[in-house]
C-alpha cells in the first residue's frame, strides 16, 4: 500500500530522524562497533617501530557526515585509556560541551624509559626498575619529529594539540609543558608522579612559570588520594612519611602554581577524595575536558526554540557566526559550525515548527559542506514536510550522487513510485 501526501511525508522523515545518528560504514563488519585502527611507523630517533591507536570522529560515525579536520588529543599509556577517552570525548562533542577530537592513544614499549625526564641510579633500594630510565626527552623528540608529523600527514588533523599523561604520563606532559611548551595548547597531568627524581620538575616550577612560552598554553592537574587511612589534605602536607610522598610532591607542584597569579599559563586542578591513583582518570579527563573548553559550548539556543519565539533565522545565524568566531580566534584557525550540530538543529527546529530557521541550518550545511551526502538527504527530509516533492526527490539524488546510503534510496523510491 503506497503511502501519499502528509502520511508518506510524516513516515518517512520518522525514519530519516531514527537513522540521523552514525551508521555503520561499507567497509565495517555488520557484527562490529568500529572504535577506532591501529597504525604504526618506524622510529629513527628511537630505533624501534612505534604502535599508535586512532580514533577519528568520521569513522566512528560510520561516514554519516562529511569530512573535516579535527583537534588532535595526544594519549600516553594509550591502551588503558583510549575506550575511556574516546567515549567522553565522544558523549561531550555530540553535546556541543567540547569540540570533536581524534584521538592518537600511544601503548608503551619501555615504559619507564620514555615517561621520565632524568635518570634515577635506584628507587626505594630496587635499582632494576630504573635501570633504563631517562628516556623522556628522546620520548618527545620522536613525538615532535616523527609522530606529530606522521598524524599530520595520515589523518584529518589540525594543529591544535592536547597532551594527556597519568602518573609516570603526567610527569611527562608537565616535563613537556617545561622544556617543550609549544608542541601542545592543552596539557593534563593525572596524578602525576612529581616526586620523580628528589622532586626535580617541582624545583623548577617557579622559574619555568615566568616563561612567556607559556601564553595561551593551559595545565590541569588531577590528585587522587594516595594518603593512609586517617590522614587529610592539610596534614599531609607536613608529614615526612615516605608513603606520603607521591601525593606532597603533587601538592606542592599545585601550591607554586597557585600562587605564581602573573603567570601567563592558565592553570586548574581538582582533589578527588574518593578516588585512588588506578580509578581517577576518568573522572580527571572529564573534568579536564571541561575546563579546557568552557568557550566551546553555544548558549542560549533555547531561545529559539520557545513556542512565542519568531521563525526568523537572522538572529540564528548571527548567533553562530558571532559564536563560531569567538571558537576561532581560541583554535586559532577557521572553525565552521559543525555540521551534525547544525544538522541537529534543523531537524529539531523543524519538529519545533519553525520550518524558516529549519530550512536556514539545513541551507548552511549545504554551504559549508557541499561534499556531504548528509547535507542533500536533510534538505530532502526538509521538503518533504513541506509537501514539496520534486525538491525533496531532487535532493535524494543529490546525496546518493554523493554516497550511496539505503535509507536515502528507500526515501526516493517510495517517492518515485507514488
Amino acid at each position: 500500500m503506497k503511502k501519499t501526501g502528509l502520511f508518506l511525508a510524516a513516515g518517512l522523515l520518522l525514519a530519516a530522524c531514527q537513522n540521523q545518528g552514525p551508521t555503520r560504514s561499507e567497509n565495517a563488519d555488520a557484527n562490529q562497533i568500529v572504535i577506532g585502527r591501529t597504525d604504526s611507523l618506524r622510529s629513527a630517533v628511537l630505533d624501534e617501530t612505534r604502535n599508535i591507536w586512532v580514533y577519528v570522529p568520521d569513522e566512528a560515525s560510520g561516514g554519516l557526515y562529511g569530512k573535516s579536520t579535527y583537534p588532535v588529543l595526544y594519549l600516553l599509556d594509550g591502551p588503558g585509556h583510549f575506550h575511556a577517552v574516546t567515549g567522553l570525548l565522544n558523549d561531550l562533542g555530540n553535546n556541543g560541551l567540547v569540540p570533536r577530537m581524534v584521538v592518537v592513544a600511544i601503548p608503551n614499549t619501555d615504559r619507564t624509559r620514555d615517561l621520565t625526564p632524568t635518570h634515577m641510579d635506584e628507587m626505594s633500594g630496587d635499582s632494576s626498575f630504573v635501570a633504563t630510565s631517562g628516556g623522556g626527552e628522546k620520548f618527545l623528540e620522536f613525538m615532535e619529529k616523527e609522530l606529530i608529523p606522521y598524524v599530520e600527514e595520515n589523518y584529518p588533523v589540525t594543529g591544535y594539540r592536547t597532551f594527556v599523561g597519568h602518573s609516570f604520563g603526567g610527569l611527562t606532559a608537565v616535563y613537556a609543558l617545561f622544556s617543550h611548551p609549544g608542541m601542545f595548547s592543552n596539557y593534563v597531568a593525572i596524578d602525576p608522579s612529581m616526586w620523580w627524581d628528589d622532586w626535580l620538575l617541582v624545583k623548577e616550577t617557579d622559574a619555568v612559570l615566568e616563561k612567556p612560552e607559556l601564553a595561551g598554553k593551559a595545565l590541569f592537574v588531577g590528585v587522587a588520594n594516595t594518603m593512609q587511612e586517617g590522614m587529610d589534605i592539610s596534614r599531609v602536607r607536613e608529614d615526612t612519611a615516605r608513603t606520603s610522598e607521591h601525593i606532597r610532591a603533587i601538592l606542592s607542584f599545585i601550591s607554586k602554581l597557585d600562587q605564581k597569579k602573573d603567570s601567563p599559563l592558565v592553570f586548574g586542578w581538582k582533589y578527588y577524595p574518593e578516588d585512588n591513583h588506578g580509578s581517577v582518570p576518568l573522572i580527571t579527563e572529564y573534568d579536564a575536558f571541561r575546563f579546557l573548553f568552557p568557550w566551546y559550548r553555544l548558549e542560549g539556543l533555547e531561545e529559539f526554540f520557545r513556542e512565542d519565539a519568531a521563525d526568523d533565522p537572522e538572529p540564528l545565524l548571527q548567533a553562530l557566526d558571532s559564536h563560531y568566531d569567538e571558537v576561532s580566534e581560541h583554535f586559532g584557525y577557521p572553525v565552521l559550525p559543525p555540521e551534525p550540530d547544525v544538522n541537529s538543529l534543523g531537524y529539531n527546529l523543524m519538529s519545533s515548527d519553525k520550518p524558516a530557521m529549519a530550512r536556514a541550518m539545513f541551507e548552511l550545511n549545504i554551504r559549508n559542506y557541499p561534499g556531504s551526502a548528509n547535507v542533500y538527504d536533510s534538505m530532502g527530509d526538509f521538503y518533504l514536510v513541506q509537501q514539496d516533492t520534486l525538491k525533496a526527490m531532487a535532493m535524494f539524488r543529490k546525496a546518493l550522487e554523493l554516497g550511496d546510503s539505503p535509507v536515502t534510496r528507500e526515501k526516493l523510491s517510495q517517492l518515485e513510485d507514488q
